[in-house]
């Protein structure tokens, strides 16, 4: 029988195929969420965690790039620290065992809620929409150089500051996918958040324009 479902596809065409395939879910996810109840906090949390780990898997081919750490970062400011710790494990619990485990998943767990706490804790600063851009921004390079911490495991302490020069691209990568994803979903996921919360935002006026997180 011919095999037809052999299909090369060079590296260009799979990342189109996995932006695809991470909008699709997107859609789904959102449609998904319009149907539950307003208080139910676990289900929210359960579709937050497919969309990050989704996304993490999907977008691996770019280097540092991916969703997860505004997805952290918003549940903490508008879920709560501990959804947010619980959500920054799973996800990079599950994501690793497809992508690759080892004592980095605790490295990347722990800086993940690290970020989602900072979020939690600076919810009532970050008000508008650029300065939540520009957090994010700063969360990827947070959350990089935390990571970083785990080559002590294997190299001497002398070692990591040269491989945080070395890595300085990709926390650029890390930085222009975060804003990317901010600009992308902060609304609609910010809104379906709040939705199943008791917690409000204020959001201030930015040379007189109207800004919905």
């Amino acid at each position: 029988m011919p095999a037809y479902h052999v299909f090369e596809m060079d590296s260009a065409m799979g990342l189109l195929l996995n932006i695809s395939l991470l909008s699709i879910i997107c859609w789904s996810l959102l449609r998904i969420e319009k149907n539950l109840s307003n208080s139910n906090k676990f289900m929210l949390l359960a579709l937050c965690a497919i969309f990050g780990i989704a996304g993490r898997i999907l977008l691996s081919p770019i280097p540092n790039v991916q969703p997860v750490t505004v997805i952290v970062l918003l549940a903490g400011m508008r879920i709560g620290a501990k959804e947010s710790v619980f959500l920054a494990s799973v996800i990079a619990l599950f994501s690793n065992l497809i992508i690759g485990h080892g004592i980095w998943t605790i490295y990347q767990a722990a800086g993940w809620s690290l970020i989602g706490l900072l979020g939690a804790l600076l919810s009532d600063k970050i008000d508008t929409l650029s300065k939540l851009i520009s957090f994010s921004a700063l969360s990827g390079i947070i959350f990089n150089w935390f990571v970083s911490l785990s080559i002590l495991h294997s190299v001497g302490v002398e070692l990591l500051l040269p491989y945080i020069i070395t890595g300085l691209p990709y926390d650029l990568l890390h930085v222009v996918g975060n804003i990317t994803f901010v600009i992308w979903f902060s609304a609609p996921l910010s809104e379906m958040m709040l939705k199943h919360t008791n917690r409000s935002i204020k959001l201030e006026v930015i040379e007189n324009e109207p800004i919905g997180i």
